[in-house]
């Protein structure tokens, strides 16, 4: 058995390696950190080739108010891109091909109602958890005893936005609006500043990427912690004692720590056995949180014959495979490429497919959606099936079905003695992010700074203040959108002004009618 250290960190992702930065590069306390893969970055993978210099196929976007990850980033001398967002969307939803820019492809005032609606709904009902306690908001049983998809088949007044509400939601947690429960959905959309910071590329999620590639974040992090990293060592026990923790490996290896931070998915904290048993509810929670389900895509062309059409390359769409597309050319506009996630369903049908079916299934939604025959002659295709990953199970996040947060919740970050807990799912702001890796790593890493009586505990949660290089800005509603009314509201004034003039009055619905425009 190895000798006794201050703490074995377990997973050498950005979580992970952020807390053992922390600890070890700032605070002199001895790491080592148990990768059970032959890399380090978790769900961050970039590939390297010189057919593609380089692209991410697992986590890569960042954007304003996304100010860990972008410290991190600038402390390692990484910088970040402008993922390209000139010119028309295009949106297939009913089979329907539509361009547009702006927020919404129909001009019906009904759906522009209806859309800045559900903007105000979900961000108002998002004020109202605590992002630290979600169970304990006032409504916290109620929204937990309802799916998404209840939600908006009660609150969506047209068939078109309720489909794009569910091409969000798709777009942002991998999974199917009937596997989530509200409360969780809500409460994930506040750590990411509300819909629109979610859901948007330009001053959003999405508006940037790494130079580079998003893994050498993690490459250059394993760098400076040098031979505390120690990869191809997956963990399958924990033994913990009053005073130290026993970690034993696969491969018969065992190292002792007076502390533990396990940063893996807690999904997958099923595969590790503890002595003692975990506590009931930490134990009944692990059970109960399915990682989201897709497959990342990107397509090679000779050149972005979508910019030549004026298309920016996003596609918003409710067909298969790819339910969301990006331009994934590199910054100086050479690799020209489409990044696609096929999501949820669809990424459990396409994951038993090879690859090329599922590059000639995205070739020809391609030609079809961007209207040209180039789209079917790539000349390089690459994707990664992350629900085949054994030791992430999925991407990009946990998620929790109705009862889970309000039940088990709080045993997501709890210590358990010595084990401490960090990973993305943990986060409180950007949870599911590369944000919310730092924010949980550099958390569970203070928390042991704290129960070895190196800080005090106003220093363990602690504000990050705003990058100076991406600088956060407004991405909300404007006050006239915020002022429009409902539908409902819309309805009946229009009803009684025409009963003013005189017209054929028509009682307004009290309950959604899910109108076709």
């Amino acid at each position: 058995m190895e000798e006794l250290i201050d703490v074995i960190v377990i997973g050498g992702g950005i979580s992970g390696l952020c807390a053992a930065k922390l600890l070890a590069l700032e605070h002199g306390v001895s790491v080592v950190i148990l990768e059970a893969r032959n890399r380090v970055g978790g769900r961050t993978n970039t590939l390297e080739d010189p057919k593609f210099k380089y692209v991410d196929l697992g986590g890569a976007y960042v954007g304003p108010t996304q100010n860990r990850i972008l410290r991190v980033a600038k402390e390692l001398g990484i910088e970040t891109y402008k993922v390209y967002s000139q010119g028309s969307v295009v949106e297939l939803l009913d089979g329907r091909r539509r361009l547009f820019s702006g927020d919404l492809s129909s001009w019906n005032p009904l759906a522009m109602l209806d859309y800045y609606n559900m903007i105000r709904t979900l961000d108002k009902m998002g004020e109202e958890i605590p992002l630290d306690e979600p169970w304990k908001a006032r409504k916290a049983l109620e929204w937990d005893s309802m799916t998404v998809k209840e939600f908006f088949d009660k609150k969506c007044w047209t068939n078109y936005i309720k489909k794009r509400m569910i091409q969000i939601y798709n777009d942002a947690m991998a999974a199917e609006p009937e596997d989530m429960s509200l409360l969780y959905y809500l409460w994930y959309l506040k750590t990411g500043d509300g819909v629109l910071r979610v859901a948007a590329i330009e001053d959003a999620g999405q508006e940037r990427k790494f130079i580079g590639g998003s893994q050498q974040i993690s490459n250059r992090l394993k760098d400076r912690l040098g031979d505390r990293v120690i990869l191809n060592s997956p963990v399958c026990h924990l033994h913990q004692d009053a005073d130290h923790v026993v970690v034993t490996c696969e491969n018969g290896k065992k190292y002792q720590a007076k502390f533990v931070i396990s940063a893996m998915p807690q999904a997958l904290l099923n595969s590790v056995s503890f002595d003692p048993p975990l506590p009931p509810l930490k134990n009944q929670l692990i059970q109960r949180i399915p990682m989201g389900s897709v497959i990342k895509t990107v397509t090679f062309y000779k050149k972005a014959f979508w910019r030549e059409k004026g298309l920016n390359g996003v596609l918003i769409s409710d067909s298969s495979p790819a339910y969301v597309t990006v331009d994934d050319t590199k910054p100086d506009g050479s690799y020209p490429a489409i990044m696609s996630f096929i999501i949820g369903s669809q990424a459990r049908y396409w994951c038993s497919k090879t690859q090329e079916e599922r590059k000639k299934a995205q070739c020809e939604q391609y030609a079809k959606v961007f209207d040209s025959d180039e789209a079917l002659h790539p000349y390089h295709y690459v994707d990664k099936n992350w629900p085949a990953e054994k030791y992430s199970g999925g991407c990009y996040v946990s998620i929790m079905p109705c009862g889970v947060i309000t039940r088990f919740g709080k045993a997501l970050r709890e210590p358990i003695g010595r084990v401490h807990f960090a990973g993305t799912e943990t986060a409180t702001i950007w949870s599911g992010y590369m944000d919310g890796a730092v924010q949980a790593g550099e958390r569970a890493a203070r928390e042991v700074l704290y129960a070895m009586g190196k800080i005090g505990a106003e220093e363990i949660h602690q504000l990050e203040p705003p990058s100076q290089e991406v600088p956060p800005v407004p991405c909300q509603l404007t006050t006239f959108q915020s002022w429009l009314p409902t539908v409902p509201v819309f309805l009946t004034t229009v009803t009684a002004i025409a009963a003013l003039m005189g017209d054929k009055i028509y009682p307004s619905p009290s309950q959604p009618l899910t109108l076709q425009v």
